[in-house]
C-alpha cells in the first residue's frame, strides 16, 4: 500500500469522524434547546423530535444508498455502508427506549397505591 492511499484512508476516516462529531452534536443541542426552554418542552416533544431524527437518518442513509445503485460518481462504498449502520444503529437505539418505555409503564400500572 502505497503512502498516498495510505494518506487517502486517513482522511476519509477523519471526515467520517467529523460527520459523527457533528451528528452527536446536533443531537445534543436539540435535546438541551429543549430542556432549556423554559420548561415548555413536554416528554412528547422530544420523543417526536427523537423519532424525527431517527427518520431524517435513514431517509439520507435510503438516498445515499439509491444514489450510490444509480451510479452517482460522488459517493462512494464506504460513505454509503458508514450511513446505512448509522441508521440501523439510530433505529436500534429507539426500538431499546420504546422497550424502557413500555417496561417503565408496565412497572407503573402494576404498582399497588
Amino acid at each position: 500500500m502505497s503512502i498516498q492511499s495510505m494518506h487517502g484512508i486517513i482522511d476519509q476516516i477523519q471526515f467520517q469522524a467529523r460527520q459523527a462529531s457533528a451528528l452527536s452534536k446536533g443531537i445534543q443541542s436539540e435535546v438541551g434547546a429543549a430542556s432549556t426552554s423554559g420548561g415548555n418542552a413536554s416528554f412528547s416533544d422530544m420523543l417526536l423530535g427523537s423519532i424525527k431524527s431517527i427518520s431524517q437518518v435513514q431517509s439520507t442513509a435510503q438516498n445515499q444508498a439509491e444514489a450510490y445503485m444509480s451510479g452517482a460518481s460522488d459517493i462512494e462504498l464506504n460513505d454509503v455502508m458508514v450511513s446505512l449502520q448509522k441508521s440501523s444503529l439510530a433505529l436500534n437505539l429507539g426500538v431499546q427506549v420504546r422497550n424502557k418505555m413500555v417496561s417503565a409503564y408496565q412497572e407503573i400500572m402494576g404498582m399497588s397505591l
